[in-house]
């Protein structure tokens, strides 16, 4: 499990990212998550916040599976992600879950840095 700590609705939580994070998501939003990772990106670039409800289950499914990992209760709701949580903390825990996801699937974050080419002689 990869985690991170945060600040929701005025309360510091710990997000965990593994396959029980995936498995609750599907089961909240009925869809992969992978898919709702690309609206989340695709939303940021164009400066606006995903769909709401996706991203609280989201959160809802980190915090789940990190809790219940523990055996532990968790220690934010989802009333009050619904009703305490601004949009900055909610952009600040979604973007935590872009670096969760690339961590646990070991991919790298960042474009690509170009490879340097290789000086070639021509023929004289």
């Amino acid at each position: 499990m990869k985690k991170t700590d945060i600040i929701i609705a005025g309360k510091t939580v710990t997000l965990g990212y593994c396959y029980a994070t995936e498995i609750a998501f599907k089961d909240y939003a009925g869809e992969d998550i992978q898919t709702f990772i690309i609206e989340m990106n695709d939303a940021f670039a164009q400066k606006r916040l995903p769909d709401v409800k996706k991203s609280i289950y989201l959160i809802l499914s980190g915090v789940m599976a990190y809790y219940s990992s523990r055996d532990e209760d968790a220690p934010i709701k989802d009333t009050d992600l619904m009703n305490e949580t601004t949009p900055e903390e909610l952009a600040q825990a979604l973007a935590a879950f872009t670096t969760l996801y690339a961590e646990f699937y070991n991919i790298p974050i960042g474009e690509p840095k170009p490879k340097e080419k290789k000086g070639t002689k021509g023929k004289n």
